[in-house]
């Protein structure tokens, strides 16, 4: 492969989402050795620390053995996309495209997520907390065969996780092309929780790979005819986008299947706490059972998320565990992490100007026509949940209102709605002609509707992790944005995770939220000391009557030995 130019960058100017490297740290990075599968030395350990703190990265492990084991595997970030790593380059082709489409210069978790997979390790993928996972890579001549070793990445949202995944995994399959494998066989998977979003990976996946040839993607998802798809993956395609259910469907039900599993290589999974968290976790088992039956250790595992409880992250271990035994390596990028008593590890995205506001359920709606009145020629996503009862109804008839009320053109979209009919109103937004799109929670995750100006938290969702998710539709890559959160003291479980997630953030918050935080601390005071006052009252009583009964029982025996000693004085009757 002929060398490729270095790519120019017109994004100097740092940011949160995409901070502008110095050239002096990579210039300095040194170059590692094609197929070298030697640990880096400290010298290089340290200069990669030293480029990690600069973009926002944290690289750890398990342990802090574990942790220095990671930091002399881990390699160093890609600080430009032409840049050599672990003895490969990125394709000619693939470098072209990305340069096509203004995407010159990697954000922090594509710096660093992309030489872990060309590395060839497992990643596991957080972003927002992203994090990665790395695999056994697939023996090509442009990868060394490293130990696998697996990665958990976080970063915030719309800081280009789905690049950061797709990127490696098109460059290991042309890279692969050197080798054995045919051109026509499927080499990569990802897997999306929701057909929307699915959607949208597939179209960018065909930005990366436009103009490659023997380049195809086949779309596995629910609400289109499974016959066409079968007809896709009969004619040849190097990377499936797929939802768990439809995949199995027709890799369980139809024959002829075994020679796709066998070809695959890659499996991500995307928006890994959703997919185990709401029931996915037998199907995703399930898929990996089939891949690592039919490939052994040859598969690299990518799983990626913008928030992780230790709850999905005990179960991703545990996934793991039944295909490899190497321990794993965590990547954070960027963000303010909080880790909140539900155990979820949260991040804002920076770019988002956030507002949170006090407004009554009765009050609502007024409040968000005055905010869309002054934001006409601006696109607004507005959630509704409706308190999880007739959200679908209700959501149509908030749009309803927004029409009739704000002059502005307005639609919503939720899970009645048909496949073509979600895809017409999501372009319809798209194109500005209803630039107010009201939905319930399926656009909650992932997916990026081209520079939304305005989020709108009409009901808040039923956990700290979703709400994170919801906000950060808006402020995607280096775009700004607004977040408007309307709260009251029907939220007020959440108030004490979502305070220090806030505070962090900078964002200023209503005086309610803390005299609602005050009042219940005091209720709680309060009830603990009823509670010790009542204890300690039971056992006052408990005491007493346990003198009580041992005074009767003295007195008892007192009158006795007294009655006793009256009749040895007596003596006995004759």
């Amino acid at each position: 492969m002929p060398p490729t130019r270095p790519l120019t960058a017109n994004r100097d100017s740092a940011s949160p989402s995409n901070p502008s490297p110095r050239r002096s740290a990579a210039a300095t990075a040194p170059q590692q050795r094609r197929g070298s599968p030697q640990l880096q030395d400290e010298q290089t350990v340290r200069r990669a620390q030293q480029l990690r703190s600069e973009l926002g990265i944290r690289v750890s492990a398990g342990s802090a053995a574990e942790t220095g084991e990671a930091l002399r595997r881990c390699p160093i970030p890609l600080v430009d996309f032409a840049q050599e790593q672990v003895g490969a380059r990125l394709p000619e082709q693939l470098l072209a495209n990305l340069e096509a489409n203004k995407l010159e210069r990697p954000t922090p978790v594509q710096m660093q997520t992309i030489p872990c997979v060309l590395q060839g390790r497992h990643v596991r993928g957080l972003l927002a907390r992203g994090e990665v996972r790395r695999h056994l890579s697939w023996g090509c001549d442009h990868v060394a065969r490293l130990p696998v070793s697996q990665v958990l990445v976080s970063a915030p949202t719309g800081t280009g996780k789905t690049a950061a995944y797709l990127i490696p995994a098109i460059a290991q399959v042309l890279l692969a092309r050197g080798a054995e494998r045919r051109e026509e066989e499927v080499l990569a998977l990802v897997l999306a929780p929701i057909r929307e979003l699915a959607i949208q990976i597939e179209s960018v996946a065909k930005m990366l790979m436009r103009g490659i040839a023997n380049m195809k993607t086949a779309l596995l998802v629910g609400g289109f005819p499974v016959p066409t798809q079968r007809y896709r993956l009969r004619n040849g395609v190097q990377l499936i986008v797929a939802t768990p259910g439809r995949f199995l469907d027709i890799f369980t039900n139809y024959s002829s299947g075994d020679g796709i599993l066998a070809a695959i290589r890659t499996c991500i999974v995307d928006e890994v706490d959703m997919m185990l968290d709401v029931g996915f976790r037998p199907q995703i088992s399930q898929i990996l059972a089939l891949l690592t039956n039919l490939n052994g250790n040859g598969v690299q595992l990518l799983f990626f998320s913008a928030t992780l409880s230790d709850d999905v992250e005990g179960m991703v271990q545990q996934i793991l565990k039944n295909q490899t035994e190497q321990a794993y390596i965590r990547v954070n990028v960027g963000g303010n992490n909080i880790k909140g008593t539900g155990t979820a590890h949260v991040s804002l995205n920076p770019i988002a100007q956030q507002q949170v506001r006090w407004v009554e359920d009765k009050a609502k709606k007024n409040e968000l026509f005055t905010f869309l009145k002054g934001k006409v020629e601006e696109s607004t996503v507005c959630n509704y949940l409706g308190l999880l009862r007739g959200s679908k109804v209700g959501a149509s008839m908030l749009a309803e209102a927004i029409v009739k009320c704000c002059g502005i053109g307005a639609a919503a979209i939720h899970a009645d709605k048909t496949q073509q009919e979600r895809l017409t109103l999501l372009e319809a937004f798209v194109n500005m002609e209803n630039p107010v799109l009201v939905s319930t929670n399926i656009l909650s995750r992932g997916i990026d509707l081209l520079h939304v100006q305005n989020v709108v938290v009409y009901d808040f969702p039923k956990n700290l992790s979703d709400y994170v998710h919801l906000i950060g539709r808006t402020g995607r890559g280096d775009s700004t944005g607004n977040a408007l959160t309307l709260i009251n003291l029907e939220d007020q479980e959440y108030f004490g995770e979502l305070v220090p997630l806030l505070r962090s953030a900078s964002v200023s918050l209503p005086r309610e939220i803390y005299q609602t935080l005050h009042a219940n601390g005091a209720r709680l005071r309060s009830h603990t000391s009823n509670i010790a006052i009542d204890e300690a009252k039971r056992a006052f009583r408990v005491r007493n009557q346990l003198i009580e009964g041992i005074g009767a029982q003295v007195s008892d025996w007192k009158n006795w030995n007294e009655q006793l000693r009256k009749r040895r004085r007596v003596g006995p009757k004759n």
